[in-house]
């Protein structure tokens, strides 16, 4: 309010004209410009990854295929992308930062992911469901620091080997970690902050952090012991609002859910076919909501939703960066314009075509320089974990992937089946030896292909997560209960089929529905369950191996936990490793042992 004298009508224009100026002033204010860096699922990839990404090329209309990721080339393109808006960018991420990690940084428990980042500059971000596979515990030891406590380790196959690398201390992230919608059940206090206001230029934007509510489903439930995990949409109603009466200009969400499109190349905005979780989700948030940064699905997208919102991905393993640019008005404090692209970390490495021929660079297209520091981070823990990640463990015949056919196997789910059977049936156990394995293709996290050698750091990135082998007896009626839950919800979309040991085969109906209640499924053929080829009584009591995620329910397998005469053996690397040794030269598996009609 302006108090006036009551006096001197000359003063009480000048004062009237000086507010009238400072009114148009305001007015015509410049609006800022704020740039957003996000990334998503980076699962500790801090040296460059397998595999290639597709971009648009003005000399192939098919796109070229590139090298990409490595956290000294990320750094590279993050520096610049600053550069570009010095003092108005930040870096943001949506989760699955570490977890499933290479053994570069998983053989440190995933300090050296936390050390890249830091060195990076990121500076806030959610948590996904991969941050919660080793407890709560062990997340907050990489927020806050501290060394991982050696004595918990466990047996003989535990393959973290050392902690603490700098001079015996882990200062732990510079970033802050937020869970908006993870109560500690016992508290009833979020995991983490739920929000974070960051200024930049005058400007308040505002970050709600948060993961996918279904959580719990996919990670052991060891790993989410004691947390609650809430509502997506009612937590974002809930804060963002509250963000805004707080000064916030801009809202972002950074979630770790997401979608998928049918887009060729990383660069297409077109957004064709968009669908997934992330959709329901983002057009119910409220309308304070600028920006939704999400991940999980490990898709490539820029998205504009009807109501405006602007929806991104950038994939996974650190290949791409989103880049968001918001112009905001500084006095009426909100977005002007908004826009986003997915660019892409090129590294330099060779990519061949299906011939062996090297492929160039998209026209204009050029490689990033290594930033210097993140590389020798990275150098140094390459170096040391080099001894063991080059170890010849076994070859192949042929490659085996993790692509599936119509029935749903794949030759590399086979083989990891096989081991576990292996790993669970030679004499030492006796009558309790195992007759069928299974795994879960969640925990499949690469392909062995790039070369026949299998190197330990390749079976490695096959199988991160250290889990225990478990074998346990169940009756033929529990495993058609099994498999059927493999539809049931609340599978995915098109199920969740696991990959199974040789010996062991059934029948599924494409024709029967999908998505069926828990215990109503019937997609299972009658009587086509076998063991070496004789039928399977259901009365009957089945030796059975799986790894200790699925054994505790995970991936909502909730027979396993049914099992009796419970034996835990060896970690599912160390059965694999030992698996590969003894085959010499591993044939590629027969496929049909899960056959699809209709």
């Amino acid at each position: 309010m302006l108090f006036l004298p009551r006096s001197r009508p000359g003063a009480i224009g000048a004062v009237l004209l000086l507010a009238l100026c400072f009114t148009c002033a305001a007015q015509a204010a410049e609006p800022v410009h704020v740039s957003l860096i996000a990334i998503n699922d980076f699962h500790g990839n801090i040296q460059p990854p397998s595999g290639s990404v597709l971009m648009p090329d003005a000399a192939n209309p098919a796109g070229t295929r590139v090298a990409a990721g490595g956290a000294a080339y990320l750094s590279s393109l993050v520096q610049q992308l600053k550069a570009r808006n010095p003092g108005h960018s930040l870096v943001v991420g949506a989760g699955d930062l570490v977890g499933a990690t290479p053994l570069a940084s998983g053989l440190f428990h995933d300090e050296p992911t936390i050390e890249v980042l830091n060195q990076i500059g990121l500076d806030v971000s959610s948590v996904g469901n991969h941050e919660f596979d080793k407890g709560r515990t062990e997340l907050l030891r990489l927020q806050n620091g501290g060394c991982y406590p050696r004595a918990a380790e466990g047996s003989s196959g535990t393959v973290g080997v050392d902690t603490c690398m700098n001079a015996g201390s882990f200062a732990g992230a510079k970033f802050q970690y937020l869970a908006a919608n993870v109560l500690d059940t016992a508290s009833g206090q979020t995991l983490f902050p739920a929000t974070a206001l960051r200024e930049m230029g005058g400007i308040k934007i505002g970050f709600i952090g948060l993961t996918l509510r279904a959580t719990p489903s996919v990670v052991t439930p060891a790993g989410v012991a004691g947390l609650q995990f809430l509502s997506e949409v009612a937590t974002v109603n809930r804060l963002a609002p509250q963000l805004r009466a707080q000064g916030a200009a801009a809202v972002v969400v950074l979630i770790h859910q997401g979608g998928q499109t049918s887009a060729r190349t990383v660069q297409d905005k077109t957004c064709p076919d968009f669908s997934g979780p992330i959709l329901a989700l983002a057009d119910q948030f409220d309308s304070a909501v600028d920006v939704v940064v999400s991940g999980h699905t490990h898709q490539e997208y820029v998205c504009v939703r009807p109501d405006g919102k602007l929806v991104t991905q950038t994939g996974f393993y650190g290949r791409l960066v989103s880049l968001v640019d918001l112009s905001i008005d500084p006095v009426h404090r909100r977005v002007l314009a908004k826009d986003a692209n997915n660019l892409v970390v090129l590294n330099g490495a060779t990519v061949k075509d299906a011939n062996g021929i090297p492929l160039p660079l998209p026209q204009g297209a050029a490689a990033l320089s290594p930033d210097p520091a993140v590389e020798a981070i990275v150098r140094r823990y390459g170096d040391l974990s080099a001894p063991l990640s080059d170890m010849e463990v076994g070859r192949l015949a042929a490659a085996l992937d993790r692509r599936t056919n119509a029935a749903g196997e794949s030759t590399l789910g086979a083989v990891v089946a096989d081991a576990y059977l292996a790993g669970t049936s030679d004499p030492s156990y006796g009558d309790r030896a195992a007759q069928i394995a299974f795994t879960n293709p969640g925990g499949l996290r690469a392909d062995l292909g790039s070369s026949l050698a299998v190197t330990f750091g390749q079976l490695f990135s096959v199988l991160p997560f250290n889990n225990s082998l478990v074998t346990m007896d169940l009756t033929g009626a529990q495993l058609l209960r099994l498999l059927e839950q493999q539809w049931e919800k609340p599978q995915p979309p098109g199920g969740r089929v696991l990959p199974v040991s040789s010996g062991f085969s059934y029948v599924w109906d494409a024709s029967k529905p999908e998505g069926a209640a828990p215990g109503k499924g019937q997609r299972v053929v009658p009587g086509s369950m076998r063991l070496h080829g004789e039928p399977m009584a259901m009365e009957q009591s089945y030796r059975v191996t799986v790894n200790s995620f699925m054994a505790s329910g995970g991936d909502a397998l909730g027979v396993f936990k049914q099992g009796r005469n419970v034996q835990e053996g060896e970690t599912d690397l160390v059965a694999a490793k030992l698996y590969f040794r003894l085959k010499g030269i591993l044939p590629r598996p027969q496929m049909g042992r899960i056959q699809r009609i209709n």
